[in-house]
């Protein structure tokens, strides 16, 4: 691999003459497109790509965006023929939401996907593969994440609450000693909704081999499953008993670094992001998790998707997934690793240590089968309106709102998209 690539490299170079001396230059720059969400463009991506630049000459001018903005972005980009030469984004989640099928490349025989740690992931129902994870495996270990110290402070070491019962005495506990529990960012709608995702694919569990298929089908309503509105109950609880800030809708995902870190908050309801962003902020704070026990079950719902990069058709199509063949590479995601660990996406290339709040989850649950898909998962032909009617029903919820009344709204409006689109069973 090492040969291939740096003969590649040597054809594209030649020699320049500048006063000094000569210096080798590129014959022709060449550069690819990244349009990502910022969510998506983390730091070990930013990393990589320097990487690739300084190794094999090829630059990446990345156009990053908060989520609703850049979806709207790529979206008419690809209507109007004029796509970035790659799309971050989560993979194969939003296969249907950019009609990846049409404007995407199949990249089933690309070098990389033989060395994939998990493939069924990627594969899409179609049973193609339409992008390449950027660097984990498998995205969403989600449950509460604390401050290590600051829970000891309160009491606890290693709490692992196995009943709802259990999970509401501590946060009432951690409230008597005049500290609030859990830290919000409401004004993040998609930090919002963990609880919901998780909640409700924990809780629809035992029914998931018929109840999504028959919401996809009009065969029943959101409305007519009494679990959605317990669990949105529970989340609303966080907030009439107290165990929330108080300006959560206001507060963005931003800020909940420096909450944790600096011991004002212990705990927040995230994904392992967080832990991997917070590793980064505060790397003396070490975090710990647990699994919220939706209806009692000791079961966490995990992302049927990972953060990956799909290649539009284009003219650049070629130099794209060469590019991504690139960061594929142990040469330039090994280094990465070293300083961003994580379940690697390539049995080839070594992760590094988990950290020990990600860590927990994936041992005591992924890989104990302890788990379900989250709920958001089964429903990504409706991914363009969650956004603006689901998510943004839930946050409503936090301030008051009727969780009846929000999932009645939600319903209404997701008929009606499905509906438009005729799908079959909605007229």
């Amino acid at each position: 691999m090492k040969k291939m690539l740096s003969g590649i490299l040597s054809a594209v170079m030649c020699v320049g003459v500048i006063a000094g001396g000569t210096v080798p230059v590129m014959a022709e720059e060449r550069v690819v497109t990244i349009y990502s969400s910022k969510d998506a463009w983390k730091d070990q991506c930013a990393e990589a790509a320097k990487r690739i630049e300084e190794t094999y000459g090829i630059k990446a001018d990345v156009v990053a965006m908060p989520n609703t903005d850049i979806e709207s972005v790529i979206a008419t980009k690809l209507a109007t023929n004029d796509p970035p030469d790659i799309i971050f984004s989560n993979v194969p989640q939003t296969v249907e939401q950019y009609n990846i099928t049409e404007k995407g490349e199949i990249l089933d025989e690309e070098p990389w996907v033989e060395r994939l740690a998990a493939k069924d992931v990627l594969t899409y129902k179609d049973g193609h593969i339409y992008g390449m994870p950027t660097y984990v495996s498998g995205n969403f270990f989600g449950g509460v994440y604390y401050n290590k110290e600051k829970m000891k402070e309160l009491g606890y070491d290693n709490p692992q609450p196995k009943t709802m019962d259990e999970f509401w005495a501590i946060l009432e506990d951690i409230k008597s000693q005049g500290v609030t529990p859990v830290y919000m960012t409401d004004a993040d709608p998609w930090t919002t909704q963990v609880w919901t995702t998780m909640g409700w694919g924990v809780v629809l569990d035992e029914k998931k081999d018929t109840i999504y298929n028959d919401l996809l089908t009009n065969k029943i309503r959101f409305t007519d499953i009494p679990e959605m509105e317990e669990v949105l109950q529970g989340l609303q609880d966080i907030y009439t008993k107290g165990y929330a800030n108080e300006n959560h809708a206001s507060q963005t995902y931003d800020t909940s670094m420096a909450v944790v870190g600096e011991g004002e908050y212990p705990m927040v309801i995230q994904g392992e992001w967080f832990e991997i962003a917070m590793n980064d902020a505060y790397p003396d704070v070490e975090l710990g998790s647990f699994a919220i026990p939706f209806g009692d079950k000791d079961m966490i719902a995990i992302g049927a998707y990972t953060e990956g990069a799909y290649v539009p058709k284009g003219e650049n199509s070629e130099l794209a997934k060469e590019y991504l063949r690139y960061w594929s590479s142990p040469e330039i995601l090994g280094p990465v690793f070293e300083s961003y660990p994580c379940a690697s996406a390539w049995v080839d290339v070594d992760g590094g240590d988990l950290l020990p709040a990600q860590k927990n989850l994936i041992e005591n649950y992924v890989n104990t089968g302890k788990y379900t898909y989250e709920f958001d998962a089964y429903f990504d032909v409706a991914r363009p309106i969650m956004e603006d009617y689901l998510f943004r029903n839930i946050v409503e919820v936090t301030m008051g709102k009727e969780p009846a009344e929000a999932i009645k709204d939600w319903d209404e409006r997701y008929n009606e998209f499905m509906r438009d689109k005729e799908i079959e069973g909605f007229n």
